[in-house]
């Protein structure tokens, strides 16, 4: 059995382009790379659609949508899903003033040279070790430069070469290339991004281990852009995140995949104002909002719904002072608070009621000294607590005893660096670790939106042998059209002779040819009937779409 794999580019937006207000005219080269279990490399690209302009003069905030022509594309996976991978590439260029042979040529070569660089790099891109397989990428990437770098030279006359070099004639501009390895063939949506990222987008990682061991390094992008504009930034577990907006307003979002693969836009406001005054705000779990006024108590709020519909309002004081003197203060739940001094000691507090009743104020240290060096430092729960060293490390601490005894003092690193450079790391809970980036300001910056989609052949064999059937008819008439031109400027001496030629040939190949059709025709028409489609026309349309185009293997 086979299943039909369908790569949909949907929208291109561009969140910025440095055209100024001109804007840009990009398009793109899209190619889709199958490797079945017997390492056979297939390349599959639109048909010598070499520049279809997305959108003329593309600003910045616009999107438009993707012409099918090639932003749809279907691969046909034999046999097991589990022993084929697919790959999608995409080249964003920016339309100038290379001559359409010229792009063509690129364009082919594109197709081409990728497929040699897969196919001589096999070993390394399966790899298990990250370095083999980064260098693997980056030869397929060499590859596939030199081959369009030396494709688009050679088609230029030396003529078109002296304007280039004269100023007169700018070439193309390559604004960058993607790429998406599929490592799960399930159904799913993604993203495509090109050039650099404006940066301000909600990233998710996973600490699948939990216990110091695992390494925390791939993100998936669950928001989009203006999440360094925030005040503050913090989980209130399952999903939930709350946000405080420069109008001081508490905002309420809910990663609902909780997997890295959702999109978390769309927030509920339920507190109206006054939020972005506090020195601390973070969350103790099950709705419970601690904050640290600007006279150093410590409150307690209750987000009693929890689904974003309530009001957040009326806080109690739980704490009666110096709580704005920390340099860290942050929930590891179940009433558990962390803190830490102006001598770098960890300090251990509970919030025994957890009720807004209680009253928080005699810690005990659980870490001796440095922990005021940190760029980061947060909870996970169940005693976990990750802290950002100035090296840009990312690292796995444990209370073991939870209850203000133990002493916590070595860590594991889990994360090997960059890890100063968000404007907002926190946790989850569960190994989840949010973080949002700082503002960037790259030249170029687009997304593409696109899904994965795939579906079961059904009636295969009955459907190729229409296929092949319709190919065979198309021929034979093609022949017999010919034997009636011949006819028509044959002198009247003649005539007799062709037209019985005519009819042998339609007696003897076209009739059988176009019985052979519709005998076909209807074993696939009984096949599909018992699958749910029961018309020739609906049979015709299935049998003649791209989805059944023959790819050629590189």
């Amino acid at each position: 059995m086979s299943t039909d794999a369908t790569i949909n580019l949907q929208d291109l937006q561009c969140l910025r382009q440095d055209r100024g207000s001109d804007g840009s005219d990009p398009y793109i080269w899209p190619a889709l790379v199958s490797i079945d279990s017997s390492f056979r490399v297939t390349v599959l690209t639109p048909y010598n659609e070499s520049r279809v302009i997305i959108q003329s003069g593309m600003k910045n905030g616009q999107s438009a949508a993707m012409s099918a022509i090639v932003g749809a594309q279907t691969m046909r996976l034999p046999g097991d899903l589990a022993g084929n991978h697919l790959i999608l590439v995409v080249a964003l260029w920016e339309k100038r003033d290379t001559p359409d042979n010229v792009v063509s040529a690129g364009y082919t070569a594109f197709s081409d040279s990728l497929g040699t660089g897969i196919r001589a790099n096999l070993l390394g891109l399966g790899s298990s070790d990250p370095a083999t397989q980064q260098a693997a990428i980056d030869a397929v990437k060499t590859t596939v430069k030199n081959g369009v770098t030396d494709a688009i030279s050679n088609s230029l006359t030396w003529y078109q070469k002296a304007e280039i070099a004269a100023g007169i004639m700018t070439l193309d501009n390559l604004i960058d290339n993607s790429s998406k390895a599929f490592s799960s063939l399930t159904p799913q949506t993604f993203a495509v991004s090109f050039g650099g990222s404006i940066g301000g987008r909600l990233l998710f990682y996973r600490d699948n281990t939990q216990n110091g061991t695992g390494d925390v390094d791939t993100p998936g992008i669950i928001g989009q852009g203006g999440w360094e504009d925030f005040k503050f930034l913090f989980s209130g577990g399952n999903g939930i995140i709350y946000a405080v907006n420069p109008e001081g307003q508490l905002l309420f979002y809910r990663d609902t995949t909780q997997n890295g693969t959702g999109d978390v836009n769309t927030p509920s406001v339920i507190g109206l104002g006054g939020w972005a005054d506090f020195k601390f705000l973070f969350s103790g779990g099950n709705g419970i909002i601690y904050a640290v006024n600007q006279q150093g108590q410590l409150l307690f709020y209750r987000d009693n719904t929890q689904n974003g519909t309530g009001d957040v309002d009326t806080p109690s004081v739980i704490g009666l002072g110096g709580w704005a003197d920390f340099k860290f203060l942050f929930s590891g739940g179940n009433g558990i608070i962390y803190a830490v001094n102006q001598q770098g000691q960890l300090l251990f507090y509970r919030d025994t009621t957890q009720n807004g009743t209680g009253d928080v104020n005699t810690p005990s240290v659980i870490g001796l000294g440095g922990w005021a060096d940190f760029k980061f430092l947060f909870s996970g729960g169940n005693g976990i607590i990750y802290a950002v060293n100035q090296q840009g490390q990312l690292l796995f601490y444990r209370d073991n005893t939870q209850n203000g005894t133990g002493d916590v003092d070595t860590p594991s690193v889990i994360g090997l660096g960059g890890w100063t450079d968000f404007q907002f790391l926190f946790s989850g809970g569960n190994g989840i670790i949010y973080a949002s980036e700082p503002a960037l300001t790259p030249a170029n910056s687009y997304v593409i939106d696109a899904d994965l989609q795939l579906k079961t052949v059904v009636c295969e064999a009955e459907l190729n042998a229409v296929n092949q059937d319709q190919v065979a008819v198309k021929g034979l008439k093609a022949q017999l059209a010919e034997l009636q031109k011949e006819f028509a400027q044959a002198p009247a001496s003649e005539k007799p002779a062709i037209l019985a030629d005519i009819r042998e040939f339609e007696k003897d190949e076209l009739a059988p040819a176009e019985a052979k059709l519709a005998a076909d025709t209807r074993a696939l028409e009984a096949c599909r009937a018992r699958s749910g489609v029961t018309t020739s026309k609906q049979i015709a349309a299935s049998a003649e779409s791209p989805t059944n185009r023959v790819t050629v293997p590189v």
